[in-house]
């Protein structure tokens, strides 16, 4: 048997680690250049980081590899990814109490779901819904759209945040309803319909 493609199969979670050094290469940056944060070389850094988060779960399915340490390692990384971009970032925005309630808001809501999802299931829960992978995206656009056009930042930070409050909610319920830890459920409707066949199987 072939190994030809045996190492290619590591290549997600090489991309998920890129992530977590592109990320801390980003807050160190921050401490030693004069505005370096939303600079040409910031959105270059971010821009990259981005990517790898766009590419390591479908290569994953891809190879035929996905497991258990790759989908923790890609919610590593993104947690990381988002966090350090959050520190660095929302200083710079000029948001008003509405739009920092709204931040402190997502925060509350995603350790409410780990919370839930630990007390569920005794794990860390990385939940990838479409939603989920959709707010992600809208979140990571957040400096690139700034950067480009210079729209208001709190009007963005409203409009997308509305969004991102009804996936967070969406992870909790499907927590709940859950009686097995999925994290590639795609969906409220596929938890529910996943809980209904359990249910009649045990009928």
């Amino acid at each position: 048997m072939s190994l030809r493609g045996e190492p290619m199969k590591y290549i997600p979670n090489v991309l998920s680690i890129a992530r977590i050094v592109l990320a801390v290469m980003l807050l160190f940056l921050s401490f030693i250049l004069t505005d370096f944060v939303l600079s040409p070389l910031f959105i270059a850094i971010y821009t990259i980081a981005g990517i790898t988060d766009m590419l390591d779960g479908p290569l994953a399915r891809k190879f035929n590899n996905v497991t258990a340490l790759g989908a923790n390692l890609d919610g590593a990384a993104d947690y990381t990814f988002v966090a350090i971009s959050l520190v660095l970032v929302v200083p710079q925005l000029g948001l008003n109490a509405l739009s920092f309630a709204i931040i402190f808001g997502f925060v509350l809501l995603k350790v409410a779901g780990m919370v839930v999802g630990y007390i569920r299931y005794k794990q860390l829960m990385m939940m990838h819904t479409y939603a989920a992978k959709m707010g992600a995206m809208l979140a990571f656009l957040v400096p690139l759209i700034l950067f480009v056009t210079g729209v208001y930042a709190n009007s963005l930070v409203i409009f997308i945040g509305t969004y991102v409050y009804l996936f967070l909610i969406e992870e909790i319920v499907i927590n709940m309803i859950l009686p097995e830890p999925k994290r590639d459920v795609t969906g409220l409707y596929e938890a529910i319909q996943i809980r209904r066949q359990m249910n009649s199987a045990c009928e």
